[in-house]
């Protein structure tokens, strides 16, 4: 993509992923606190359809209670963009980080770098993902991964660095 657009990318880290993802928000999802119907117009979360698809439970600490049309992943763009414009920043698929993992952020970088020192050989993932816990899908969710992992709700987005 470099050689084609002339332009330098990465992943992003973790302080990029979150400043974007929350579009100036403070709350738990970038379209406000409630874990209710509005998830299913923003993105693709653990809702009724998974529920149905899967025989699973559907109670609201599993399942968000609304039908977003989607029992697992979801194409790019299906639901409405974050009040920044992006799309998909949050559900449908967990994001790999540019971060070296760190059980917390104590030490992290104060100035938004790329954290370089912790476990290397695994990365965060943020941005949550289909199948989730209602519980556990909001703005902050991180979650470990080994750097060989493979599997069907990870993925990637790239941020074009400056020249």
């Amino acid at each position: 993509m470099s050689k084609k657009t002339g332009h330098a990318y990465s992943l992003p880290n973790e302080a990029q992923y979150e400043y974007a993802l929350r579009a100036g928000t403070t709350t738990s999802f970038f379209w406000g606190d409630a874990r209710d119907e509005r998830a299913c117009e923003y993105s693709n979360q653990p809702d009724l359809d998974q529920a149905e698809a899967l025989g699973a439970p559907s109670g609201p600490e599993y399942r968000f209670q609304c039908h977003d049309g989607y029992a697992f992943t979801s194409p790019v763009g299906s639901f409405k963009p974050n009040p920044w414009g992006l799309y998909d920043m949050q559900g449908n698929i967990w994001e790999w980080m540019a971060d070296c993992w760190n059980d917390n952020y104590e030490g992290a970088p104060a100035d938004g770098s790329t954290w370089r020192k912790g476990d290397c050989d695994a990365r965060p993932s943020r941005g949550g993902s289909y199948g989730n816990a209602a519980r556990s899908a909001y703005a902050g969710v991180r979650a470990p991964r080994h750097s060989g992992y493979v599997g069907h709700s990870w993925g990637f987005r790239v941020v074009r660095n400056n020249p």
